[in-house]
């Protein structure tokens, strides 16, 4: 492995650890707070439409990456 990938390879490790994937949850869980408040629009320029559609795809591809991991969570 050159260094090239080495780097591109620690870069990838950094994007999916413990600090990141708290943080995604909580950009989510921010706009879910603004959601249940009636108060989207103070957050996205989104329409509601784009929005849905951007969460629908999160969900399919979280899904889908348990999926391929084996660990099927579905329903719990």
């Amino acid at each position: 492995m050159n260094k090239l990938e080495l780097v591109l390879k620690e870069e990838t490790h950094s994007i999916y650890d413990t600090a990141s994937m708290e943080a995604l949850f909580a950009r989510i869980d921010r706009l879910h707070d603004y959601a249940a408040a009636g108060r989207l629009h103070e957050v996205t320029t989104l329409s509601t439409e784009e929005l849905q559609g951007w969460l629908e795809d999160l969900i399919y591809t979280a899904r889908e990456t348990l999926h391929e991991m084996g660990t099927t969570r579905r329903g719990q």
